[in-house]
């Protein structure tokens, strides 16, 4: 009956496959062809991109035994998962059915069925029987069994103790007990995890651990009991006797360490691996192992490795993972954000002549993945180990990158402020898969760490290398870049085997537009002559208090001038500025809120010890222009503290320093600033700006004004040529022209 209407069904979807799949001239007749064209015509046919077509080495006319491997089912992760893991048994079923009339032989599961990671039996129960559920509207599993080992989700081993436990219930539930006897043979001991069965005369060992857990010094990872390894030991050394020409089939959750692509994985103390197999495993060439557990691609080629014995890692039906990478686009250090996305698994194949052919299948896109692997047939010289080793990294050639791989869009052309930047770049080649891409963005020789890129290809998601992206696109943050300076930018791929590519390297200039730059009007501008201060325009008064005016040798650029400027030479001396406008603290932030602030201070600060006010006014809330152990910085209390932009160099202990001081606020990000002699350094803050409720609106000279009028930060040589405050925020641009006009100015 099975064979009868596998033929039904296959019949069917040969009709059914003509309107989609791959584009290509072929003959092959497991392509379908327009019949009003001629066959010895060239024509474009529509494949199946479910098939592979002809393998080397392997004979698909004589197939022989036909299954899935699979892992990581997790059928009760979410209210979709029974439909993903459906939909991965209906893709198994039809593409078995395109290869042979019988379609599957068996499915094999190597662990997590189920997903709540618990020892309630009943919630175990539910689980193991939601799987049932799911597998029986696809199989019989009395034509088609479900043979399987537990995962750490299926079997609570702190909890619940020995192995086998589970495995026990799970029968009951799943498969009923007439399927498992009909393939489990007597050897099984089923009562420590272990299972034996056979499947079209070829063997398969299920063998489950004692425990997944390690810590300290120990990282040898999940561990058996003694009784499995001796078990697992026994029945290898009696299959491979018997038959030594015939693979094993030997089946586990956890991946055999130092074998395929996550085997050594190690995160927050967890050993996901397994070395307590290596020793026994290794004395048998004839073994293929079939993991789970980590849930990594298997469209990376890593993930089937030939050491003493031939390792595959299955990959996941539920969601997929990756080693911890800190790449972008992750939910959390080993799991991206497209994870559901991605289901997969094998159809494994076996010809008369005990060839084994692995087909990868995506399950999600219903799709074959790149090329099958082919093992052929166990020799006695471990021949059949060389092709698939590590040795193949040998012979592997690193990507390319083109030369014009990156290139960058902004808003440069507009008169916004703030630059808002996007980074693109050109998918490189490689004689495989690219892995990953890493960007690194430098202002000057420092490495700007929230621009720079760790990016995975998107290889895992797609079934052929011609499939995947040709490019890629990052939004890299707004305020981040500014007008006028100059950005490197270092592009380098890496292939799966960590080949690395060629470094592409681009320079980043955002556009700065002195010539249509121009400086708005002061709104209090302070004026030292004939030893006094006071303002030459605006609403605001200025005291002094110890401190004097007079006329001072000053230099710029090495040329000494004299010029009035108020003095602050110790403790207690200071001017006191107060904007006289402003009737309390919100009517004065609401105004550098709106409009943004700019205040430029012209000074020389002969000594540079500590944080010594300029222009400065905070305490708990307020701004204020300082100079941190000679550097000059920006301060503003914004969102639940003060933040600063600082420049990175200290000013001059002679020459006059020009500093504008910037708050700006916009939609998009608010930032401060400070530009000293044109140069910028500036920082992106959140939050709403805070100004003092008393003395809200001073602002002292030479030292900082505190919230109950007193005067810290203390200048003690400081001579200050000219303080302007502006009502709005000035451009990086403005900035540069203000300051070109100062040096013209002091020229004179």
């Amino acid at each position: 009956m099975k064979k009868v209407m596998a033929s039904i069904l296959a019949a069917t979807m040969a009709l059914g496959f003509c309107a989609c799949g791959n584009t290509q001239t072929t003959t092959d007749p497991a392509v379908t062809t327009d019949p009003s064209i001629t066959t010895e015509s060239t024509t474009d046919v529509v494949t199946n991109p479910l098939l592979v077509g002809a393998t080397d080495g392997f004979d698909d006319k004589n197939i022989v035994l036909q299954f899935a491997a699979i892992s990581d089912v997790h059928v009760a992760r979410g209210a979709n998962s029974p439909n993903i893991v459906k939909n991965a048994l209906n893709v198994l079923k039809e593409t078995a059915l395109l290869y042979t009339e019988s379609g599957l032989d068996a499915v094999v599961i190597a662990g997590d069925l189920t997903d709540a990671y618990t020892a309630d039996k009943a919630t175990k129960e539910k689980e193991a029987k939601s799987f049932a559920s799911v597998y029986e509207s696809v199989f019989d599993p009395n034509e088609v069994p479900v043979v399987f080992t537990v995962g750490n989700h299926d079997h609570d081993f702190l909890a619940t103790g020995n192995p086998g436990a589970s495995l026990q219930e799970f029968q009951q539930y799943i498969g009923n007990k007439t399927a498992n006897e009909q393939y489990d043979v007597d050897c099984s001991d089923s009562a420590n995890g272990s299972r034996h069965a056979v499947i079209n005369g070829y063997h398969f060992l299920f063998v489950e651990p004692l425990t997944y857990v390690c810590s300290g010094a120990d990282a040898s990872g999940a561990k058996y009991n003694d009784a499995t390894k001796a078990w697992l030991d026994a029945e290898l050394a009696k299959l491979t006797t018997e038959n030594p020409n015939q693979y094993v089939f030997v089946v586990t959750h956890p991946m055999i360490y130092g074998t395929v692509y996550g085997s050594e994985l190690l995160t927050s103390g967890i050993y996901w691996y397994t070395k307590d197999l290596t020793d026994t495993l290794s004395k048998y060439p004839q073994v293929v192992t079939f993991g789970g557990h980590l849930h990594f691609p298997i469209n990376d080629e890593r993930s089937i490795m030939s050491t003493k014995f031939t390792s595959l890692g299955c990959g996941s039906v539920q969601y997929m993972a990756i080693e911890n990478g800190a790449y972008e686009d992750m939910s959390s250090a080993t799991v991206m954000k497209d994870n559901a996305e991605v289901s997969s698994g094998y159809l494994t194949q076996v010809d008369a002549k005990g060839n084994v052919r692995f087909i990868r299948l995506d399950f999600t896109r219903k799709a074959s993945i790149k090329t099958p692997w082919v093992l052929e047939t166990p020799s006695a010289d471990g021949a059949h180990l060389a092709k698939y080793s590590a040795n193949r990294a040998d012979t592997n050639k690193a990507p390319v990158l083109p030369e014009d791989a990156i290139s960058i869009t902004d808003n440069a052309a507009t008169d916004a402020e703030t630059i808002f930047a996007k980074v693109t770049w050109k998918a490189g080649t490689d004689d495989d898969v690219i892995h990953h891409y890493v960007l690194t963005v430098k202002d000057g020789d420092r490495v700007m760490e929230t621009s720079c890129k760790k990016v995975l290809a998107d290889y895992y998601r797609s079934p052929q290398v011609s499939q995947m992206k040709t490019e890629y696109t990052y939004d890299l943050g707004t305020g981040v870049f500014d007008r006028g300076s100059k950005y490197t930018f270092e592009l380098v791929a890496y292939d799966t085997w960590g080949a690395e590519s060629n470094k592409v390297v681009y320079t980043y200039e955002p556009k700065l537009d002195l010539e249509g730059a121009k400086i708005p009007d002061t709104y209090i501008d302070v004026d030292f002559a004939g030893g006094a201060a006071t303002v030459a325009k605006g609403p605001a008064t200025i005291e002094l208090v110890g401190a004097t005016v007079a006329d001072t040798a000053v230099k710029h650029n090495g040329v000494s001038k004299t010029l009035p400027t108020l003095n602050v030479i110790g403790a207690g001396q200071y001017g006191k500025l107060t904007l006289t406008e402003f009737g309390d603290n919100f009517d004065f932030q609401n105004m550098i809120k709106k409009n943004g602030l700019t205040i430029e201070a012209v000074y020389v600060n002969r000594s540079k010890n500590g944080t010594q006010g300029i222009v400065s006014g905070y305490e708990k809330y307020g701004i204020g222009i300082t100079e941190n152990t000679g550097k000059p910085a920006f301060t503003a209390y914004v969102g639940s503290g003060l933040q600063t932009a600082e420049f990175t160099a200290a000013s001059s202990s002679e020459d006059l320093v020009h500093v504008i001081a910037v708050y700006s606020r916009s939609t998009s990000a608010n930032s401060i600033s400070v530009y000293v002699n044109g140069e910028k350094a500036s920082a992106v803050v959140s939050g709403t700006l805070k100004v003092q409720e008393t003395n809200h609106n001073v602002l002292y000279l030479g030292a900082n004004c505190t919230a109950n009028g007193t005067a810290n930060s203390q200048a003690t040589d400081l001579s200050i040529v000219d303080v302007k405050v502006y009502a709005e925020k000035f451009t990086h641009a403005q900035a540069i022209v203000r300051y070109n006009q100062f040096v013209e100015e002091i020229s004179k």
